[in-house]
């Protein structure tokens, strides 16, 4: 009997310790599943009337006000309309800024009507303008004597880059002189010989033997005259030539910039030996570049279809180093044979560069901006803002009060974003400055930093 008792209590103390766990556990589920449920509105007294009223809940009022004349009729918890009171016009996402201060402060514009567009997104690389550059080779071979012009300089055409001790050139220079006394001996023998021939003193075959010489020696200083013109010197410079005297520079080869621009490759310093194979300088002209573009099958067909009917292709070039500008440039290349690894076809733009930002062989990103039959409306990236997720600009409503309108976009193109709804057409918008305004119908938001 003693031995059922201990067993009774022993399953009650079971059945007890039992019961505590599922309580324990059921409490834990209940909080479990309230977790994350808004809380329950509360509930305060009017004290005017002593009834119940509802706090204020922003949400209802962002709800109730889809139409800008909806806004005039609301009124909030103070008595008088939403819009005229300071502390809770921003629960409707209306804004009041004194024109002073708005023209001071942020940019508008409005909601445009335009044509439809479609925009090819592509990648490349920035490359020299080969129509504006030229590589500087000696027409020489000898030993650097004088470097005039450095790496990264600007020169105009005619500007003297090096000199150059060379062999190859003197010898041409003594080549010409002997030539051109042998030319001077020549003439003065045929014109005596056809003096004397004129005169039957001398015979016919001395005076063809004279005229001989002289076509054989006029033939000598053409061909020698050209090898000097090769070297670079003019006919005025080869014209002094007799009148130069040895002082040393007889064989200095004067190397000069062929067109102007900025000299981007420097191969050559005094004491090396230069030969008529190097490229010695690069000079290049930069204010127009090349951007060379990859194009995929998929995008031939519209690029080909605008260039067969003579459309100029606007393309915007955008690069890492200056990530807040876009370049402007035209499409005035597309290639006629296909890379059969890459499957893709290459596309010149002619962009402009002016203040030399864009570099060669820098990696671009390439927007070409297409229009299409159609319309749409367009606003700029810059209105466009976001909070939580959701996409809304500032409306001007009426006199000094601006409205905060949610918006749907559509694609982007350049500097614009199509616009599907939300606002219509003609409106004015806030394009510039518009985080101020978000700042006050976020300030709750701002205040315990959850705004986007």
């Amino acid at each position: 009997m003693k031995h059922k008792t201990v067993s009774l209590i022993a399953q009650n103390k079971i059945l007890l310790i039992t019961a505590a766990v599922f309580l324990v556990l059921g409490l834990f589920l209940g909080q479990a599943l309230d977790f994350g449920k808004p809380p329950a509105k509360e509930v305060h007294a009017d004290p005017a009337t002593g009834h119940a009223q509802d706090e204020h809940d922003p949400d209802e009022h962002a709800a109730a006000a889809e139409g800008l004349d909806d806004l005039e009729k609301m009124t909030c918890e103070h008595g008088v309309g939403i819009v005229e009171c300071d502390d809770c016009r921003f629960e409707v996402g209306v804004v009041k800024i004194a024109p002073p201060v708005a023209e001071a402060l942020i940019e508008t514009g409005s909601v445009e009507d335009i044509s439809r567009l479609r925009t090819l997104i592509f990648t490349g690389q920035v490359q020299l303008d080969r129509t504006n550059a030229v590589e500087v080779v000696s027409t020489g071979g000898g030993r650097v004597e004088q470097v005039k012009k450095l790496l990264g300089e600007k020169v105009q055409a005619g500007d003297v880059l090096a000199v150059i001790h060379s062999d190859d050139f003197g010898q041409a220079k003594a080549d010409f002189l002997e030539i051109q006394a042998n030319l001077d001996l020549a003439e003065t023998t045929f014109n005596r010989e056809k003096d004397l021939y004129e005169k039957n003193i001398s015979s016919q075959a001395d005076y063809l033997a004279a005229l001989n010489a002289l076509k054989a020696a006029q033939a000598s200083y053409a061909a020698a005259d050209k090898k000097l013109r090769l070297f670079g010197l003019s006919p005025e410079q080869i014209a002094l030539i007799k009148d130069e005297k040895e002082n040393g520079e007889f064989a200095d080869l004067v190397l000069r910039a062929p067109q102007a621009g900025t000299i981007i490759i420097q191969n050559m310093t005094v004491g090396q030996i230069a030969d008529t194979t190097e490229n010695l300088f690069t000079i290049a002209e930069l204010s127009n570049l090349w951007v060379w573009c990859d194009v995929y099958e998929k995008d031939l067909a519209i690029l080909h279809e605008h260039f067969s009917q003579g459309r100029s292709l606007q393309a915007k070039v955008r690069v890492k180093a200056y990530p807040t500008r876009a370049f402007e440039g035209v499409v005035d290349f597309v290639g006629h044979v296909m890379d059969e690894h890459t499957r893709t076809v290459k596309m010149r733009i002619q962009v402009k560069n002016p203040d030399g930002q864009l570099r060669p062989g820098m990696f671009a990103d390439v927007e070409v901006v297409l229009p299409l039959t159609g319309r749409m409306l367009a606003v700029p990236k810059t209105a466009v803002m976001t909070d939580a997720g959701e996409k809304f600009v500032f409306q001007h409503w009426k006199n000094d009060l601006w409205v905060r309108r949610d918006v749907t976009v559509g694609q982007a193109y350049g500097t614009l974003v199509e616009l599907l709804s939300g606002v219509p057409e003609g409106a004015r918008i806030v394009t510039g400055g518009a985080f101020m305004l978000k700042s006050d119908v976020l300030r709750e938001k701002m205040g315990a930093g959850c705004a986007d």
